[in-house]
């Protein structure tokens, strides 16, 4: 257990490392450290610059507060997004030489505006359902900002919010002929990863976290792990340039490499890869960067169901660069590979466009749907093609439930603190204030939630007992080439000619996941 005068290592300096070192800063702990191997104070957690890979290192987020009937995941975030605005506000009214590069008074780490849940077919998708009738009994305020596809009363009430909510209402009506249904969050949107990040290591520094960055020193090697008596415990780190660090606990929130880190780990998370795409319109192209802004288009999530798995996507309004990103996670895939420290053990393991092994495609598996899909619901982007990919690497849990939580037989010297699941970026205002109560051992209402659990056999953990031999291991799947980025010429048997120069839509796969970002 600590206290404000333990000496904490921080392992990530990632949405959990950073909201963790910032509140307990905020609480009073004098020397609490954070150690990553990549610059970020020089890199700025941009996904193009060197050696930003981690999930974290993004262009944007979806923030949503619809959690089913998972309240305690839905009142999290609303508390966090009084935090993105307080944030907003703070970067708004600051003078440009007190912010960090680089970050200007214009910017904003939360844009609300809105999320469009979207599926086939008429009648509501199950989910969405639930979706509504949980809010409207536990935040009825929000279920207000909710707006039902092609209802009536809603109609009205939409059109009473003004001109740009009512377009974005009436978007994707030509999807799928009409024959879709779902509904438009507007409490609902996108942060922006990459300065989200940015402004909260600042916040870190301020608060008096101290940060080692880069290689070879902020390049964790190892833990130091001493035996007595029989029991283990973890003294501090040794980075890779040979110098050790002690502490009184180290925090592990090194994403999906942290099973890499803790090997008795990976049977609790697992590293597994989502599919993103991008297109970057050219400058040339403003009517495109118009209609993808996010003042006239909201963040669009769409499900489809069928035989062969179907489609679970979306995509986001374009950025100040002219980037659009689409992403697929019907099914996310797994790189298994032998364990840096424990030789017997294989375990998934991210690959990405900066690992030793460099790679710079998606499986394909996932890339053909969503060509189908934004070729059907946005045709005229099919002439541009797809520009870049990532493999974006989650970490999930067995129950998509964070994992934050002593590791046992360490003798609470080493503490995990990991398993965003592909839905964790939103909490980053806010998430620390509770792993501190994990960390003193305060009873509250996550210690259940995240204490350390494990596959059980015979049971089903979210893909995580499926293993090396399950159907989503990368080596068993076809990546895609160079010209698979490339669109066929598309003859949208589902899109009437006359919405030719509209559209957008979406589809879902075979292993699902059991929730979503």
């Amino acid at each position: 257990m600590t206290t404000p005068e333990s000496k904490i290592i921080i392992v990530g300096a990632g949405v959990f490392g950073l909201s963790t070192g910032l509140h307990l800063a905020k609480s009073g702990y004098k020397d609490v450290t954070i150690f990553d191997r990549c610059a970020y104070d020089q890199k700025f957690y941009n996904p193009a610059n060197e050696g930003c890979d981690g999930a974290s290192c993004d262009i944007n987020k979806i923030f949503r507060a619809t959690y089913e009937t998972k309240k305690h995941s839905q009142d999290l975030a609303l508390e966090a997004r009084k935090i993105w605005l307080q944030w907003n506000e703070q970067i708004r009214t600051s003078k440009p030489s007190d912010l960090p590069a680089p970050l200007t008074p214009d910017d904003e780490v939360l844009v609300n505006c809105g999320v469009f849940h979207l599926a086939d077919k008429r009648e509501m998708f199950p989910r969405y359902q639930t979706n509504l009738k949980a809010t409207a009994e536990t935040a009825p305020e929000f279920r207000d900002l909710m707006y039902i596809k092609d209802n009536a009363e809603d109609e009205d009430r939409i059109r009473e919010r003004g001109g740009q909510w009512h377009n974005k209402y009436h978007r994707f009506d030509h999807m799928r002929r009409g024959a879709t249904n779902g509904f438009l969050d507007t409490g609902a949107g996108i942060t922006l990863a990459d300065k989200a990040c940015v402004y909260a290591r600042h916040l870190c520094e301020k608060a008096g976290v101290k940060f080692v960055l880069g290689e070879p020193q902020g390049y964790l090697e190892s833990l130091i792990i001493e035996t007595l008596d029989k029991q283990k415990r973890v003294a501090g780190i040794r980075t890779r340039d040979g110098s050790c660090h002690l502490a009184d606990v180290v925090v592990v929130a090194c994403g999906p490499w942290s099973a890499s880190v803790i090997p008795e780990a990976h049977r609790t998370v697992e590293a597994t890869m989502g599919t993103v795409m991008f297109m970057d319109i050219p400058e040339d192209r403003q009517d495109l960067r118009k209609k993808f802004h996010s003042d006239n288009i909201p963040v669009w999530r769409f499900i489809e169901e069928d035989a062969d798995g179907g489609y679970e996507g979306g995509g986001f309004p374009i950025t100040a660069e002219g980037r659009l990103k689409f992403g697929f996670r019907a099914r996310k895939f797994t790189n298994f590979q032998p364990h840096r420290t424990q030789a017997d053990l294989k375990i998934s393991t991210p690959r990405t466009k900066w690992s030793a092994n460099p790679i710079h495609t998606v499986p394909s598996y996932g890339l053909e749907r969503m060509k189908k899909v934004i070729g059907e619901l946005f045709p005229e982007l099919t002439e541009i093609g797809f520009t870049d990919s990532r493999l974006c690497w989650y970490t999930d849990s067995i129950d998509n439930e964070f994992v934050i939580d002593y590791v046992p037989n360490y003798g609470d010297s080493l503490f995990i603190c990991t398993g965003g699941s592909g839905h964790g970026f939103k909490f980053l205002p806010i998430l620390g204030k509770y792993v501190r109560q994990q960390l003193e051992k305060t009873p509250g209402a996550f210690t259940k939630i995240w204490k350390w659990r494990a596959v059980e056999e015979g049971k089903a953990a979210n893909g995580l007992e499926e293993g090396e031999a399950g159907p989503r291991e990368m080596s068993k799947l076809r990546l895609a080439s160079p010209e698979d980025f490339k669109f066929a010429v598309v003859q949208a048997a589902n899109v009437p000619e006359s919405l030719a120069k509209l559209t957008l839509d979406g589809t879902k796969s075979s292993h699902r996941i059991i929730g979503a970002a």
